[in-house]
């Protein structure tokens, strides 16, 4: 387990070190148990560690968690799967711990609409970094779209799509119909870190961090 080098935590609460591992991922979303075990944790998440728990104790763990009111769990009805998420408790006791700087947090997601067209909605608390992202998307390939037609809306003491668990004081949410990349061509990268004022996951979070 190699986290050190990546997250920091402050070590003001009570979480055991593998109880913080589980709520990390479920910080912007619900998620199944087979996305837990140590076979998966990394490769699912996109993380370049995992845990080292055996199936049953991750189990017992998930189970106490859900019995001290820190994440629930919840069937689905279209697959029957039964999904895990944390509580407003449970990301209280996140945030705590990992000090996430919300006025840098950015999400970004594509949707495809009846007539075929997909729109990338982005959200943050801060109408800056939101701006940011959208910039920097279109300046390194990331997404193709015309600026002209860019759509923002901003709402007060709202959650946003991916933290459920917290309102935040203002949502900015940044909305535009992209387009096909032409063939072959690749997001750079280098301009999109050296861009970056923004944190959408866990890896990215490690500069962002209030300690």
């Amino acid at each position: 387990m190699n986290v050190g080098s990546h997250l920091k935590r402050t070590s003001k609460t009570n979480l055991t070190d593998e109880e913080l591992l589980v709520l990390d991922v479920l910080f912007d979303s619900s998620d199944i148990f087979e996305s837990l075990v140590k076979e998966n944790y990394g490769s699912w998440h996109n993380l370049p560690y995992s845990h080292g728990m055996e199936a049953g104790i991750l189990r017992n763990l998930v189970d106490k968690l859900i019995g001290n009111g820190i994440i629930t769990s919840q069937t689905s009805s279209l697959r029957n799967k039964v999904f895990y998420a944390l509580t407003e408790a449970g990301g209280k006791l996140w945030a705590a711990e990992r000090a996430p700087n919300w006025e840098r947090y950015c999400t970004d997601s594509s949707t495809q609409g009846e007539n075929g067209n997909w729109t990338l909605v982005v959200e943050s608390p801060s109408v800056a970094t939101a701006k940011a992202f959208v910039d920097c998307a279109d300046d390194c390939l990331l997404y193709r779209f015309n600026r002209d037609e860019i759509r923002m809306t901003t709402s007060i003491e709202q959650s946003l799509s991916t933290v459920y668990w917290r309102a935040f004081p203002v949502v900015c949410s940044i909305s535009v119909t992209t387009h096909p990349l032409p063939d072959l061509t690749r997001a750079d990268w280098n301009e999109y870190e050296n861009s970056r004022i923004w944190w959408r996951s866990l890896t990215e979070l490690a500069g962002f961090q209030i300690l």
